[in-house]
């Protein structure tokens, strides 16, 4: 028997700090979408444990997706029989795009549809949160708004797909690192609930592909463009070859930007003509309906 499952890799269409930490938390407003550019699970039969990566990945500790089998274990009060688990890692590490929680999410719905475990949704988004906080996010792998502390997910109805793509420079940046350097001081106050509504209120313009720059952003693109100025050629790049709407996914270090579907293909070349080091993925981002993560649950 076999069970494969796509690790779909995450893009922060904006990320707003309000101005409030508790346990070096920050309290943030995201809109999360999910792009058809992944990782996959794939878990088989087998007489003992075994543990398969790409041989060119090299994780920083801990490892995420045996993190993820020793929560599971936890919660269903007993260690699950042998298996082998196969991970084929596409999307960079460092790169703000949330590769680690989608295998660990992936990991958990796979192991859950190997051994029928029947998990509920509330028991996978447990598990998640003790790995990690994008997790729960992975989990659902839809269209939503994630606020809090990383612990408040309300999925988003009727978004359309969009085409983009993804420029990942190769540099990896450490998401903690980034929010240790946030002076709090300096962040404007402001109310989740209110960068919320803005969210809601503003689907028609993110599916007419109008007034993103003024909707949209990310609270955390400056540091990282400080700390790391040459990343600022991709985002330039981007602008350049016609993107509607250029940002930074998470914390970085990877840039986005929104293309119509007629002029991604000449913007794809021109960006590779360019022979820079980078990693570039034209790629969709998958909308309410997308029938690819409606197969998910």
């Amino acid at each position: 028997m076999q069970v494969i499952e796509k690790a779909y890799a995450k893009v922060n269409i904006s990320l707003n700090l309000t101005g409030q930490k508790d346990h070096n938390l920050h309290y943030l407003v995201s809109m999360i979408c999910f792009s058809d550019f992944y990782d996959t699970i794939v878990i088989e039969d087998s007489n003992e444990f075994k543990y398969v990566i790409n041989d060119d990945v090299k994780f920083n500790k801990p490892d995420l997706i045996l993190k993820t089998i020793e929560f599971l274990s936890k919660e269903i009060g007993k260690d699950l029989p042998p298996f082998k688990i196969t991970l084929n890692k596409q999307i960079p590490i460092g790169a703000g795009l949330g590769g680690g929680s989608a295998n660990a999410a992936a990991t958990l719905r796979a192991i859950d549809k190997f051994f029928n475990l029947n998990l509920s949704y509330d028991q996978k988004v447990l598990i998640g949160n003790q790995i990690g906080s994008d997790v729960p996010s992975c989990i659902l792998s839809k269209p939503l708004i994630l606020s809090g502390y990383g612990d408040q997910i309300r999925q988003l109805e009727g978004l359309s797909d969009k085409d983009i793509i993804i420029i990942y420079p190769n540099i990896s940046v450490s998401t903690k690192e980034v929010f240790d350097n946030v002076d709090i001081n300096l962040i404007e106050k402001k109310e989740s609930q209110k960068l919320e509504k803005q969210i809601e209120d503003n689907i028609g313009f993110y599916n007419n592909g109008t007034n993103f720059d003024k909707l949209f952003s990310n609270d955390l693109q400056s540091l990282v463009l400080k700390k790391y100025p040459v990343i600022k050629d991709v985002k330039d790049c981007l602008t350049k070859v016609g993107s509607s709407f250029v940002s930074m996914t998470g914390s970085g270090s990877a840039f986005f930007g929104f293309f119509e579907e007629s002029s991604i293909d000449q913007a794809y070349k021109k960006i590779n003509d360019l022979n820079k080091d980078w990693m570039i993925i034209k790629c969709k981002l998958m909308g309410s309906n997308n029938r690819e993560i409606n197969k998910l649950h």
